[in-house]
C-alpha cells in the first residue's frame, strides 16, 4: 500500500541539467522545481494523474511510478474496511474477502485483537476461536454440482440439493440467480420474474408467494389471508363469514349497519326481530303505547298519534280528544 509522497522543494542552480518528468522541458536557471525520489517536476506540471488537479500544498500519494491526490488514491486503490466502511490507508488485513484497519480487525463479541489465520465466520459475524466454540454447529453444506463448500450468502436448496445460486439462471430473463431465487413447478426465478408467475392480492397489489403465503379466491378477487378485511373498519374476515354488497366485503355488524333500520325510538341499528309500523321500524322493547308506555305486541291494532302507536284502550278512553285526526293501523 503506498504511502503520502515525500518531496522537496529545490531551486535549479545550472549545475546539472534537469528535465521535468511529465513535459520532459529543461528548468530555467533559478527556477523552482520538485525533486520526488530520482524525478524533478515543474510546479505547473506536479498533478494527478487522474483528474489532473494541482497536488502543490496537498495530501499525494505514489503508487506505480504514478502520483494521485488523495481521493482518487482511495477511490482507485484503497479497499474498505468491512467494520467501519472508512478507506484503509497503510496496514491492511485481508480475511475471508474481506478488508480490515489493523485495529477493526477485532472479535465481534468479545473485541478481542485477531489475526488473519485465527478468525472464523458465523452467521456473518467474526469471531475468535473461543467465541466460535460457543456457537452452536452449523451444517456445512456442498455444492451438488461443484462439490464445492457453500456459504450461507451463496446456499440455494434446489429440488432439495443444495447449491451455489450463481450456478443457475433465472428462467425468462437469463440473469444469474442469487440466493433470493424462487422456484415454480421445478423451475427457477429471480424475484422480478417470480412476481409475475403469481397471482396478485386486490388490496395491496403485490404479488402472492404460494410457498410462504396463505391466500384465498373470493369476490373473483385473490387475497392476502391478512388483507381480505371489512371495508369499513378493516379488521381482517380471517376465514369468518362476510357479506357483499356493490363488490365490497363487510362483517356483519357493518353490514347490518350498511342495509338495516334504525330503530325510531333508541336510535339502535336493529339485528334482530323488529316491528314496522307508520313506515317506521321499533326494536320489541321501544314498541310501546304512547299514552300508557305499554308493550305492544306487532298484531296489536294501533292508532298514530304524534308519529307514535296508540293502542286500542287508550284511544277508547274518555279523555281521549276525538278532535284530533288519527289513522289505524
Amino acid at each position: 500500500m503506498a504511502t503520502p509522497a515525500k518531496i522537496t522543494e529545490q531551486r535549479n542552480s545550472g549545475k546539472r541539467n534537469r528535465c521535468c518528468e511529465r513535459c520532459k522541458d529543461q528548468f530555467e536557471l533559478d527556477e523552482p522545481y520538485f525533486l520526488l525520489g530520482s524525478a524533478s517536476w515543474h510546479m505547473r506540471c506536479f498533478l494527478c494523474a487522474q483528474c489532473m488537479e494541482p497536488l502543490v500544498a496537498t495530501t499525494y500519494f505514489q503508487f506505480e511510478n504514478r502520483i494521485y491526490c488523495e481521493h482518487d488514491f482511495k477511490t482507485l486503490y484503497a479497499p474498505i474496511c468491512a467494520k467501519c466502511n472508512e478507506f484503509v490507508i497503510g496496514q491492511v488485513v485481508h480475511s475471508s474477502n474481506y478488508s480490515f484497519h489493523f485495529a477493526c480487525f477485532t472479535c465481534d463479541d468479545c473485541d478481542t485483537q485477531l489475526n488473519s489465520h485465527g478468525a472464523y465466520r458465523y452467521h456473518g459475524k467474526i469471531l475468535c476461536f473461543s467465541c466460535n466454540q460457543k456457537m452452536p454447529k452449523l451444517k456445512i453444506y456442498n455444492c451438488t454440482k461443484c462439490k464445492q463448500r457453500v456459504e450461507d450468502e451463496d446456499l440455494l436448496m434446489y429440488q432439495h440439493e443444495p447449491y451455489h445460486a450463481y450456478h443457475f439462471k433465472c428462467t425468462t430473463c437469463k440473469k444469474v440467480l442469487e440466493v433470493d431465487a424462487r422456484t415454480v413447478k421445478d423451475d427457477l426465478f429471480c424475484p422480478r420474474c417470480f412476481d409475475f408467475q403469481c397471482e396478485v392480492c386486490f388490496d395491496c397489489k403485490k404479488a402472492i408467494d404460494p410457498q410462504i403465503e396463505q391466500s384465498l379466491f373470493t369476490m373473483n378477487k385473490h387475497w392476502h389471508i391478512h388483507h381480505f378485511r371489512c371495508a369499513t373498519c378493516s379488521r381482517p374476515f380471517n376465514g369468518h363469514e362476510h357479506y357483499e354488497k356493490n363488490g365490497k366485503a363487510y362483517c356483519r355488524d357493518d353490514f347490518l349497519v350498511l342495509i338495516g333500520h334504525h330503530c325510531f325510538i333508541c336510535d339502535k341499528n336493529v339485528t334482530g326481530a323488529m316491528v314496522h309500523v307508520f313506515g317506521k321500524a321499533f326494536c320489541p322493547d321501544c314498541y310501546r303505547c304512547r299514552g300508557c308506555d305499554k308493550i305492544l305486541h306487532y298484531k296489536d291494532k294501533v292508532m298514530e298519534l304524534d308519529l307514535m302507536p296508540l293502542c286500542k284502550k287508550c284511544i277508547g278512553h274518555k279523555n281521549f280528544p276525538k278532535s284530533l285526526k288519527y289513522k289505524s293501523d
